[in-house]
């Protein structure tokens, strides 16, 4: 007997919720179809937030969706660029510098970095590509040539600039890529479970109040303490919910989050204006000693 009391109630709790759900999805699908009767209204001020708040978590995830790109350091790689892994093993930084030592010397510092670059290959991004073939290029034409000279000055100012973009992506990835994607699944993903569960509630409201309408009179009493019950949890549920939308819609992060995007930008358009910009006379310079070589061998 003590068992089959202990038994029963374990399951009034979940008979009871069980009949919960049922009334829900009873009157979700006679809403649905039409039938439903008496449907609660909700608050003018909560309905206004509902869309600020839509329009919010939809502005995150649209600029999420590109943004992540930041997080790929090769997505200006061209897909088609094939490099072999001698090519791509060293940067221009290291072949500089491996220019002074004796062929003993070069022989196993090339061996070292290509070693260690099968480890941890540089980044392909098309700034350091540019960098590789130009270093290239001027090691087979010869710093004496004109062009040879240009393409080694452009060179080491494509890898400068290869470095400043890859710091470019890892400022956006962590101050905005990330802090962005912690308020889509907190903040905002607590206000929308929020909602969910004043949905419910105005279901289990509503199915209340069509039972109690209905109710034998037998049941009139207990139907309609179900009711005011209902009524209770759907007041709740709305006032946290709006009180959570109102922290989302207020919170100051989102907007400091894309002034850092714009700082990380800003500072890496500065740094390749600047260092383009002391390269340019150089290489134009060697452009006009070109051009006046190839005038005076036409004239002669």
């Amino acid at each position: 007997m003590d068992q089959f009391k202990a038994f029963s109630s374990q399951l009034n709790p979940l008979a009871a919720k069980l009949g919960k759900q049922f009334g829900q999805v009873k009157q979700f699908a006679q809403e649905k179809m039409g039938t439903a009767e008496d449907i609660t209204e909700l608050p003018q001020e909560y309905k206004d937030l509902e869309k600020r708040v839509d329009a919010l978590r939809n502005m995150h995830n649209g600029l999420l969706r590109v943004t992540r790109t930041y997080q790929n350091s090769s997505y200006d790689y061209p897909a088609q660029l094939q490099e072999t892994l001698g090519e791509f093993g060293r940067t221009v930084t290291d072949k500089i510098q491996a220019v002074a030592l004796s062929p003993a010397e070069k022989a196993a510092s090339e061996a070292a970095a290509l070693e260690e670059r099968k480890e941890a290959a540089p980044p392909k991004t098309l700034a350091h590509a540019l960098s590789r073939a130009s270093f290239e290029g001027s090691e087979q034409l010869g710093l004496e040539e004109p062009m040879g000279s240009a393409l080694f000055k452009f060179a080491t100012v494509q890898e400068k600039i290869g470095d400043f973009r890859l710091k470019m992506d890892n400022e956006i990835s962590t101050k905005f890529v990330a802090p962005f994607g912690t308020t889509l699944n907190t903040q905002i993903g607590f206000a929308m479970k929020a909602r969910r569960n004043v949905q419910n509630a105005r279901l289990s409201l509503d199915s209340a109040k069509a039972q109690y309408k209905f109710a034998r009179p037998e049941r009139s009493e207990a139907s309609r303490v179900e009711v005011e019950q209902a009524e209770d949890l759907f007041v709740a549920a709305v006032e946290e919910a709006t009180t959570l939308m109102k922290t989302v819609l207020e919170n100051p992060e989102p907007l400091r989050n894309l002034a850092d995007l714009v700082a990380a930008q800003l500072a890496f358009y500065k740094e390749a204006q600047e260092i383009l910009a002391d390269v340019a006379p150089e290489i134009d310079e060697l452009s006009v000693t070109q051009e006046a070589l190839y005038r005076n061998s036409r004239s002669e």
